[in-house]
């Protein structure tokens, strides 16, 4: 089975150890071959073995980058359709094989679900066909999705571009308040990731998850009451266990 993962790294905020340690985790976690290809607009320090695409030509939407903002990710539903295909964050930190999880089918692209403070669906059942508000349970810090399951969410942004980019910020909103909640998506399990800022008692880690995400942005954007660290910021566990995927073949 043909499987392609991708991540994105652009400006500053993570450097090329982020990519490197990445690509390193899947290389000691996955057990059939693989192609890692980083979306980028910068090369520089990265691991020779990880195929690259000029990010700067990448994103077909003539938008500002903070509306819709990591739309690039939709794009690659459009242009890999070729069988099983993933996008990782350079901001999650995997601690268990993904075997099963890269060779699976799924004719439904598949998120991360923020079961960690879900508090069920009651509040969202009579949205308006674009509305929006505070809260999204949708993260796409680890998608996956076989041939081309993902299309028609690339397609609807395109041909709905004035009305979501004007009412999105960010992907997760979008794909929350137009997707999900006409059950369009679908999720990992429960207990298959969890967000190391949230973890119950904090900061530890969930041995027989696959591994956390971070996802730090909206608690500093949003200036909440609420500790948040970026997995360089960590010390322990998480920080050694980093570092380790420096040492892999």
């Amino acid at each position: 089975m043909e499987v392609n993962i991708f991540t994105f790294k652009w400006g500053t905020k993570y450097g090329p150890e982020y990519t490197n340690r990445l690509f390193g985790s899947l290389c000691r976690h996955i057990d059939v071959p693989f192609t890692f290809t980083c979306i980028t607009d910068d090369t520089t320090g990265l691991d020779e073995r990880i195929q690259t695409i000029d990010y700067d030509t990448f994103d077909p939407f003539d938008y500002p980058k903070d509306r819709v903002f990591t739309r690039e990710k939709v794009v690659l539903f459009k242009r890999f359709q070729t069988g099983n295909n993933f996008w990782i964050d350079q901001d999650i930190l995997i601690h268990n094989n993904i075997t099963d999880l890269v060779t699976g089918q799924y004719d439904v692209p598949k998120f991360i679900w923020n079961y960690w403070n879900w508090n069920g669906r009651s509040e969202f059942e009579n949205l308006r066909w674009f509305g929006k508000g505070v809260q999204c349970y949708v993260n796409s810090s680890f998608v996956g999705w076989s041939g081309n399951a993902g299309e028609f969410i690339y397609d609807y942004l395109d041909t709905n571009q004035v009305e979501a980019f004007h009412t999105y910020k960010s992907l997760d909103k979008f794909l929350f308040y137009q997707f999900w909640r006409r059950d369009k998506l679908d999720f990992w399990n429960d207990g298959l990731w969890y967000n190391y800022n949230f973890s119950n008692p904090p900061f530890t880690k969930v041995e027989d998850a696959k591994g956390c995400i971070f996802n730090t942005s909206h608690i500093k954007a949003n200036n909440l009451d609420q500790t948040a660290y970026e997995i360089h910021e960590t010390e322990g566990w998480a920080k050694e266990l980093w570092e380790s995927y420096d040492r892999t073949n």
